[in-house]
């Protein structure tokens, strides 16, 4: 240790990578929002009581997925809001892909098993592919 310091890459991450898929891009979507949820609470303690509504439109669908993702952990941040619940609707139109979403969940309160905080939804090794019949996405959560 001649510097004074060591890093200690095994003892503490600050991500968690998950793997999502669908059989459309509606239903991969809503599985990415699930998984991200339930990264911070168990999703059986969120009622889904308050709706929240989205549109977004991009020409990237990975750049959609990272917005909607993005205003997912906004939402919790912002509103102190969870979610158990999201209906994804996705269209190609021209050049853009066009979605609407709804999700549905309740306020954070103390009768909820909260688990990890989520900071934020990272670029790095976010992908989204089709293979054979499915859509994947490959995402890492900072914690």
């Amino acid at each position: 240790m001649e510097q004074g310091y060591k890093f200690l890459e095994d003892e503490a991450t600050a991500d968690i990578a998950f793997e999502a898929n669908g059989k459309d891009l509606n239903e991969l979507f809503e599985n990415c929002c699930l998984a991200v949820t339930e990264i911070m609470v168990d999703l059986n303690d969120v009622n889904p009581i308050i709706r929240k509504e989205s549109k977004k439109s991009n020409e990237s669908i990975e750049d959609l997925l990272y917005d909607l993702l993005s205003e997912v952990v906004t939402l919790k941040d912002s509103e102190s809001l969870l979610f158990r619940q999201f209906i994804i609707r996705i269209n190609k139109e021209g050049n853009k892909y066009v979605m609407n979403a709804a999700f549905y969940g309740e306020q954070i309160s103390n009768e909820m098993n909260l688990k990890i905080d989520v900071k934020a939804i990272t670029l790095h090794e976010f992908n989204i592919k089709k293979e054979e019949k499915l859509w994947k996405a490959h995402i890492i959560v900072d914690i």
